[in-house]
């Protein structure tokens, strides 16, 4: 920790802080809001409807703006935007750029890329396809959202501004209960700085645009797969069944991918949900995950989700050890990962048989 850089601004700077959901820019960066809030735009890039299961999403889209607002007029920042893409569908969208010009920034704040929340990803992936497209130079960092990155790269001191910093996640009364954390979070970053006398700093990750944060393609040797059944073991010890989806289950299953995941990743599994090469786990007669094969091509692997409540029962693994097994009784030698979220990507490229597919980003330019 002692080797951080510090970010420093300059009154030449301006700031674009996006946040994929009004409180992430409070929670993650609030130094820029706090420190500098005239050179400072904020982007709030879906409407948080999803935040809170004791509204209805109508009812939370009102509220969650209503508290934005009120943070917003407290900070008083150069401008702040929002953009109202419907919570938890971000992924879906194809293109910001033409909502936020990046050219005109300096520093570009945005979350982590290694996120379990797929807003999260796919807001710094929107925006760093956006970066590339405009051809704009600021300098970009992930931000920290109440889970510590394994190797900051930067730093700033928000000591004597923690109260303040409290006050701003204190508007978004819903969502408070994330002040603890995230005030914990800076109090425990500056106790790792040994050599300062720091009390509460928040850490950052700088990231390359331009080298484009997609997770390459991993090809698998399938003659290399070996079994693993302590990962089934443990699903038939927490009461979890793999099952191949029967035609009668298409829709149910497909309701499930889009409602849960993406349209797109429904779209995308719907030729394995006709063909019989879609496995879901299950409790009972409810579904947990999904994982399919030969989507989006022929001889790849994927996509695959497990919701979060089921997360952290080797649900993953198992899934995947699963259908390289299909595959491999298909006649397949080789199979493709493609584009693997980072957990997943840090799982596969421990297996054996696994090799990272340089520069394999390209193959994915020809959707519409």
């Amino acid at each position: 920790m002692s080797k951080l850089q510090e970010i420093v601004f300059s009154e030449n700077d301006m700031i674009a802080v996006i946040a994929p959901h009004p409180d992430d820019e409070c929670l993650g960066i609030a130094a820029a809001l706090l420190k500098v809030p005239k050179q400072t735009d904020i982007y709030v890039l879906t409407d948080g409807s999803h935040g809170c299961k004791d509204c209805s999403i109508e009812e939370e889209i009102v509220v969650r703006k209503r508290q934005f607002e009120e943070e917003m007029e407290y900070v008083k920042p150069h401008a702040w935007h929002w953009l109202g893409i419907e919570d938890t569908k971000l992924k879906e969208e194809n293109d910001i750029s033409d909502k936020i010009d990046f050219t005109k920034y300096t520093k570009v704040f945005m979350p982590e890329l290694d996120s379990v929340h797929p807003d999260h990803v796919a807001a710094t992936q929107l925006c760093c396809d956006a970066i590339r497209k405009q051809e704009a130079k600021p300098e970009c960092y992930s931000y920290e959202i109440c889970k510590p990155f394994h190797e900051p790269s930067h730093y700033i001191d928000i000591t004597g501004l923690e109260e303040e910093k409290a006050k701003l996640i204190r508007c978004h009364k819903d969502q408070v209960i994330q002040e603890q954390i995230a005030i914990a979070l800076n109090a425990f970053r500056a106790s790792q700085m040994i050599f300062h006398d720091y009390k509460y700093v928040e850490c950052f990750m700088s990231i390359d645009p331009y080298s484009r944060p997609d997770t390459p393609d991993i090809l698998f040797k399938l003659y290399e797969l070996e079994d693993d059944p302590e990962a089934f073991a443990r699903l038939e010890q927490n009461g979890i069944e793999i099952k191949k989806v029967m035609p009668m289950d298409i829709t149910k299953v497909y309701e499930f991918i889009r409602d849960n995941f993406a349209r797109a990743w429904a779209d995308e599994a719907l030729p394995a949900l006709i063909n019989g090469d879609c496995h879901v786990a299950v409790r009972g007669r409810e579904i947990l995950a999904f994982h399919t094969i030969d989507t989006p091509a022929k001889g790849f692997m994927g996509p695959t989700g497990v919701i979060p409540k089921a997360r952290r029962n080797g649900i993953l693994r198992a899934l995947t050890i699963n259908g390289l097994k299909a595959m491999k009784a298909k006649g397949y030698k080789y199979v493709v990962f493609g584009m693997t979220h980072p957990r997943s990507s840090y799982m596969i490229k421990k297996m054996p048989g696994a090799v990272v597919i340089p520069s394999s980003a390209g193959a994915y330019n020809d959707k519409i």
